[in-house]
């Protein structure tokens, strides 16, 4: 994306909307992955050129980077290309990488990489936390207006006679399951959970905002997921090709805290839910990758002349 350069006395502030790009809901179903770790290799990529006629310096990028520590996702490994000046940790532990380039002059370009191994484990390794981290998913947040008088009478009807947690759970998914219709081109979508609720439709991030909100309302800690997921749920998309752009394969799905158990993954938009009589977290390990809990744009400042700046996360088969 380009912005108009200002002149070298002025710092230009450049923002790049990481734009939601959702999966259609498929009717496949998904395999049963093995207990067998799956390692994955994803590439975040950032190229910055200077596009003026003069010097631009004392450049900053701020680059949001893998965040999620999930149950069935961790990082083994995050390597940079560049110089880290620091890494910034803000709301629901999302980081942000600040990396510094001194100059570009006319026509040059930077490229930025990072690296990462994870490792994601089928099934999850249930994970628990203490009780002041829950706090923060309990509580109203952008798109997720969870103390709204709507969305906090709805879920109070809804859950009235649920005996405990995985039925609230259960009622509530449910609920969004039938309420909300997947519409690519909504002039509503990605506009947060009390939208959903009124009108009904949206797309992937839309059902998991409806669905955190209510959990919220109920008492359960909820969290929305953003990534990236195969929509065939099968992870076959991803076979084949040595790199993948996972541009196309943008999501968001849910994670819910249910006492003794830890956190455990929904997938609304997939009508992903715990099977009555099992706990364990819905296996999302070969068709989910997660990336953080809020989700931010890069962000770019400097001095002097236009900058441009592309962003991409590529899926490396190795």
């Amino acid at each position: 994306m380009f912005k108009r350069g200002f002149k070298k006395i002025s710092i230009m502030f450049l923002a790049i909307t990481f734009i939601f790009i959702s999966c259609l809901p498929q009717t496949a179903i998904a395999t049963s992955p093995d207990d067998t770790s799956l390692i994955r290799n994803v590439q975040i990529a950032v190229k910055v050129t200077n596009t003026g006629l003069e010097t631009a310096t004392a450049i900053r990028v701020q680059l949001p980077l893998i965040s999620a520590d999930s149950p069935y996702q961790q990082t083994v490994r995050e390597t940079f290309n560049q110089n880290v000046e620091k890494i910034v940790v803000g709301e629901a532990g999302s980081r942000i990488a600040n990396i510094l380039i001194d100059s570009l002059a006319p026509g040059q370009s930077k490229n930025i990489t990072v690296d990462y191994v994870l490792n994601i484990r089928p099934g999850g390794g249930i994970g628990t936390s203490s009780n002041t981290d829950l706090q923060q998913y309990l509580k109203p947040s952008g798109k997720i207006e969870s103390n709204h008088p709507d969305i906090v009478a709805r879920a109070n009807q809804l859950t009235a006679s649920a005996q405990d947690e995985m039925d609230t759970i259960g009622v509530i998914g449910s609920f969004v399951s039938s309420h909300m219709k997947y519409k690519l081109n909504s002039p509503y979508k990605n506009q947060g959970a009390l939208s959903a609720l009124k009108n009904g439709e949206g797309v992937c991030e839309d059902y998991a905002a409806l669905f955190v909100a209510m959990c919220r309302a109920s008492g359960i800690p909820a969290r929305q997921v953003n990534g990236f997921t195969d929509p065939k749920l099968t992870g076959a998309s991803w076979n084949g090709s040595q790199s993948i752009s996972l541009q196309g394969f943008r999501h968001a799905w849910v994670e819910v805290y249910v006492k003794g158990i830890g956190w455990i993954a929904v997938d609304p938009t997939f009508k992903l839910y715990p099977q009555e009589g099992n706990d364990s977290v819905v296996k999302l390990s070969t068709t989910h990758i997660a990336q953080n809990y809020y989700d931010q744009p890069v962000k770019v400042s400097h001095q002097g002349a236009k900058l441009s700046v592309g962003w991409g996360n590529l899926l490396i088969n190795k």
